[in-house]
């Protein structure tokens, strides 16, 4: 193996270990639940016929109580005194978590964000449908000839930042009519269409272009695209003969409403 092959994978490893995610604070829903989902739930879940030493952690009242051996699995604030991390981190085979048979070894990474999560308070989250959002506030831009028209500008423009990378230069007024047309309604612009806005050199251009889109029929033609899709609907049966749809359709509705 090459020197330069080699220490490629050093810089590999060393960031997949000391993610800036491992240093930033731990959330449950984003960062523990998909942990226990994919290696502890099946025997430490909500399904008491498969529950192995009576520990649930899908629930953190449960997951605070001792264990048939005493132990508490979760101690908020103390990972050292938490069962839970003294069997992710064990050589003991017979006591390491997940078991070896179950063929999930937790990684480096995995093992840092448990143990985080416990000294951070072990905070559980409901289901993300259920919480209610919270505006994140936008990041400061170092660069003063950075253009932001709005908030998602400053996310974009902060993560180029961080990566060491510069925004590419805005791209010619046809290029960017047809991006945004074929976006939101899968149709290409007019000629017209590309010449007004071309033509036009107020600050507005392009938010006029949006909100002339986003109220075109075509717009709801497109959206509804992919559910017609999922309906598996089609105008014509397809293989040989590939004949109309349309009576079958009509009959349908006739007897009863179709939904999507």
């Amino acid at each position: 193996m090459s020197k330069l092959l080699q220490t490629l994978l050093a810089c590999v490893v060393a960031l997949g270990v000391s993610s800036p995610r491992a240093h930033a604070k731990v959330e449950f829903n984003r960062d523990i639940r998909p942990i226990f989902s994919d290696t502890c739930f099946q025997c430490h879940g909500p399904d008491e016929k498969q529950r192995k030493s009576g520990l649930r952690l899908d629930s953190r009242a449960e997951g605070l109580k001792a264990g048939k051996s005493g132990a508490v699995a979760i101690v908020p604030g103390k990972p050292e005194a938490s069962e839970i991390i003294k069997r992710i981190l064990t050589t003991d085979e017979e006591d390491l978590m997940p078991p070896t048979k179950l063929h999930k070894p937790l990684t480096a990474l995995q093992k840092e964000l448990l143990k985080q999560w416990v000294a951070e308070g072990a905070e559980y989250q409901g289901h993300w449908a259920f919480l209610t959002p919270k505006r994140p506030e936008a990041p400061k831009v170092s660069d003063p000839k950075a253009h932001i028209a709005n908030d998602i500008d400053a996310f974009v423009l902060a993560r180029l930042e961080k990566e060491g990378l510069h925004p590419s230069p805005e791209t010619d007024r046809a290029t960017l009519i047809r991006r945004v047309t074929l976006d939101l309604t899968g149709l290409p612009p007019t000629p017209e269409e590309v010449d007004a806005f071309a033509n036009d050199k107020s600050g507005s251009a392009y938010e006029k272009v949006v909100d002339r889109l986003l109220a075109s029929p075509h717009y709801g033609e497109q959206m509804a695209r992919q559910w017609l899709d999922f309906a598996r609907y089609a105008d014509s049966h397809g293989f040989q003969t590939d004949s109309s749809r349309q009576n079958e359709v009509v009959s349908i509705s006739a007897q009863r409403p179709v939904i999507f």
